[in-house]
């Protein structure tokens, strides 16, 4: 191995203890470690798994559909004021399944319960 072939270490990366958390959870997320997750984000632009992501877009979508037919039924079924209660918890749901990230989602969630 020739001197320029040879990893050395550089502390260049300044975050804060919820990016270095967000960081460390993505490159978990894509099997790797972080520092393989950061030169592959770097050198090539994507780490993610592609089918992974369709899975997950997928698994959201059939979600908001079942939803979508509680909703349907507690409106047809239940009493005006526990149907609008259940509608509203389902559209509470609802929307933090369309968060951009699933983490802002999750928040979204625990911070409302």
């Amino acid at each position: 191995m020739t001197p320029d072939e040879k990893r050395q270490r550089w502390a260049v990366l300044n975050v804060t203890d919820a990016e270095r958390r967000a960081i460390e959870n993505a490159a978990a997320a894509a099997h790797q470690s972080v520092n393989r997750f950061i030169l592959a984000r770097t050198l090539s632009g994507s780490s993610v798994v592609r089918a992974d992501w369709q899975q997950n877009v997928a698994r959201l979508g059939i979600a908001v559909r079942l939803l979508e037919e509680i909703a349907t039924e507690v409106r047809t079924q239940a009493g005006p004021l526990y149907a609008l209660r259940i509608a509203l918890e389902l559209r509470r749901v609802e929307a933090a399944l369309m968060e951009p990230t699933l983490s802002s989602a999750a928040d979204a969630v625990s911070s409302e319960c």
